[in-house]
């Protein structure tokens, strides 16, 4: 599996990633485990990424108010690329409201959609508006806001 430098947490079982090459949705994190398929995760596993969600919903309407979140698995690439699958979760916030940040406003402008439909429609897709400085700002305020201690 690819390694990644923006570990929100690094556990057991599950690590939560910022996802700073597409912030395209503010906030936008995969939550990853290294097993190949849904069916072979353990009830511990199930336990850790609902506390992992839940912890990521908190943190994402304390920092940015956002209103509801999508999270999804898809892991349609891996197959249709002939890679080595591995199970995880695309946790997007979603936000009704404006957020001003940077002295930019982020809009949703898809809000109350399929975010994964219109995040591959080129001509309308949302856009990531943040400088990588400002995305290194996102993910340090995410990280130090996450109450759930990183256990390797």
């Amino acid at each position: 599996m690819r390694k990644y430098s923006k570990y929100i947490y690094h556990g057991k079982n599950w690590d939560v990633i910022f996802c700073d090459w597409k912030q395209h949705f503010l906030g936008y994190c995969v939550i990853s485990n290294q097993k190949e398929h849904l069916g072979s995760l353990t009830t511990e596993e199930w336990q850790e990424l609902g506390i992992l969600e839940k912890e990521l919903e908190r943190v994402m309407k304390k920092l940015f108010n956002a209103t509801m979140f999508n999270f999804c698995c898809l892991m349609n690439n891996a197959y249709r690329d002939d890679e080595n699958p591995h199970v995880h979760f695309h946790f997007i916030p979603r936000y009704k409201n404006t957020v001003e940040i940077f002295n930019k406003s982020f809009i949703d402008k898809f809000f109350g959609y399929n975010f994964y439909k219109w995040n591959n429609d080129k001509i309308n897709k949302q856009k990531d508006i943040f400088k990588k400085e400002e995305k290194e700002i996102i993910f340090n305020l995410i990280k130090k806001e996450f109450f759930i201690k990183n256990s390797k």
